[in-house]
């Protein structure tokens, strides 16, 4: 389905594989509890479907209702928690990190500032997490060393090109077992360590609860 306005077209997605990471990185990240009804339908439909603003107010009625609903659905739907290990982007191939047990000081920082950020650098995390493969052994593989130059420019690549359905599946799966990977240095106090398991627990919370999700 497509919108079609003043000769622009506009995909309207129904599956969470169609939606782009940067688009409802937008979405979260603009989002406002407080706006009216047909503020929040404007800004719902020209996030996702990465609309003009102007284009979006001058669609009839009748229509943003049937494209909220259809948008407004797929909000509810859980997107994809199978982990993707591999994939490729302009003919590169990326793997998840096969050894988060063995994450060095430097990449678990930064990945835990990153989370504290929430939506705002979900595509840093992703970079971190999935690096280019640079050796491969029958099934298995190994990826990059983490270097924190490598992965910015990478991230601004995986916001366009990175679905939901991965992002949610890497960051879920990252999430579930981050509180254990917590004492792998020594570096923070008993309590320091409580603090950042809630931390790492309620954005685990707010990720299910938004990819699950409310609009």
């Amino acid at each position: 389905m497509n919108l079609v306005i003043n000769d622009n077209k506009y995909y309207i997605p129904n599956k969470w594989n169609q939606v782009k990471l940067s688009r409802y990185m937008d979405f979260m990240n603009t989002h406002k509890e407080d706006a009216s009804e047909s503020e929040q339908q404007l800004h719902l439909i020209s996030t996702i479907l990465g609309a003009n603003m102007d284009d979006v107010g001058n669609a009839k009625k009748s229509v943003i209702d049937k494209i909220t609903d259809r948008l407004s659905e797929l909000m509810q739907n859980p997107a994809s928690e199978d982990l993707v290990l591999e994939l490729e982007i302009d003919g590169v191939e990326y793997g998840f990190n096969p050894n988060l047990s063995e994450l060095k000081l430097k990449e678990f920082v930064d990945l835990d500032g990153k989370l504290a950020n929430g939506w705002l650098d979900m595509h840093k995390v992703m970079a971190i997490l999935y690096r280019p493969i640079v050796k491969r052994h029958k099934e298995k593989y190994e990826i990059e060393d983490y270097d924190f130059r490598t992965a910015a420019k990478r991230a601004d690549i995986f916001a366009e090109e990175m679905s939901i359905d991965i992002v949610n599946a890497a960051a879920s799966f990252f999430l579930t077992i981050a509180v254990d990977y917590i004492k792998i240095t020594q570096a923070y106090s008993k309590a320091n360590r409580r603090q950042r398991r809630q931390h790492t627990r309620q954005m685990k919370k707010n990720l299910k609860k938004n990819m699950g999700g409310t609009a």
